[in-house]
Parts: structure tokens; sequence; C-alpha cells
């Protein structure tokens, strides 16, 4: 039989729109049970900073090893203070009419989210850019000589326009016959060109 509750509870979590679970911190000391010896005092410091990130540096191991020193003092044991993270679940004893609740004040969030949006969309203006290439080739088809085209590969074009915050909304292509007239698709031509146009929202 399908769970509704625990659909609707993972939708909740999803939509990240309330505070679902809280994390708490808890210091707690680890009783290695290894002999307070030098050697050991060492071996546990090396540990404790590499599970901390930290280099292994004489000052970082001096650090390390006055922190263990301390919590050890009253042990005959190597000792040394670990951070444990605990996740509550804020949603694990919610009931249905709560669920109810907080799935309404997801949705309304969403919706007030979808409505700034098209508020921000609403009388947008857009402006348009139009290339006009005789050749475009892939980045591996280039070749090794000189070329007179100002983009010689497609990833090169889109990749300037796009550094402009164009994006591509149409390509086409169209033969030009001689003289630069152009000509019927299907009759002989010239040359062959790839029409791409881009586009802009122009911030308001």
């Amino acid at each position: 039989m399908i769970d509704v509750n625990q659909i609707m509870l993972d939708m909740i979590r999803k939509s990240n729109s309330v505070a679902t679970s809280s994390v708490n911190e808890i210091e707690e000391i680890v009783d290695t049970g290894l002999e307070k010896t030098e050697d050991n005092i060492q071996q546990i410091a090396f540990e404790y900073l590499d599970n901390k990130g930290y280099a292994r540096s004489v000052q970082n191991m001096d650090k390390a090893k006055k922190h263990i020193e301390d919590v050890s003092q009253y042990s005959d044991t190597v000792c040394f203070r670990k951070t444990r993270r605990m996740v509550e679940d804020l949603l694990q004893d919610a009931e249905s009419d709560d669920i109810e609740k907080l799935m309404n004040a997801c949705l309304l969030d969403n919706l007030l989210k979808v409505n700034d949006k098209l508020d921000n969309y609403a009388g947008s203006r857009y402006e348009y850019a139009v290339e006009a290439v005789d050749e475009i080739l892939l980045d591996n088809e280039k070749s090794g000589g000189g070329s007179l085209l100002e983009y010689v590969s497609l990833q090169t074009l889109l990749n300037r326009y796009a550094a402009q915050g164009f994006r591509v909304v149409a390509v086409t292509t169209r033969e030009m016959g001689s003289g630069g007239k152009l000509m019927m698709a299907g009759f002989s031509s010239v040359k062959k060109q790839t029409i791409i146009v881009f586009e802009r929202r122009i911030e308001a």
C-alpha cells in the first residue's frame, strides 16, 4: 500500500521551502585504549591531524599532542576529544494535519517564487545578433593552415557569443550564387552560408 504521508514528506524535503532537519555538534572523549607513551601520543596526533585535514607540520603536531595530553590528563590511556555531528529529522513525528499544512506552505512558497520570476520577465526586452558564416568546423576538424574566416570553429563562435550573454535561437543555411546573389536551394551555387541567430535579454 502506498504511504501517502511519506510521499508528501519526501516532497517537502525536496522543496527546500522549510527547514526539515537540525544539525547539532556534540563533543565526546574517545579512549583509544593505548598506553600513554610518547610513541602512542605521537601516533594518535598524526591520526588526529589527518582526520581534521591539517598538515603534519611541526606546529600542528605540537598543538595536537598538547590537546591529547590535556584530554588524557586523568586517564592511564591515550584519549582525544572528537566532535560528532547529529542530524535530527524535524519531520519524524509529524502528524497528518501538520504534513498537510507544511505541504500548503511549500506550495505557497513555490508559487511566490514563480510569481517573482514572472515579474522579472514581464516587460523584458531582447536584442539579437546574426552571424553569416561561410564555413563552420568542429575543433577537431581545424586545418593547420591559415584561414581568413573570423571564426574557424563552431565552438569558438558559440563560446564567444555565450560569454556576452547570448544564446542560439535559430540556425539555418542559404546558398549564395555568383556575385553574392541568393540562389534557390537545389540550384548550383558558389558557396553555402550558415546563418546563426543569437538572443539575449536586456536587463531592465
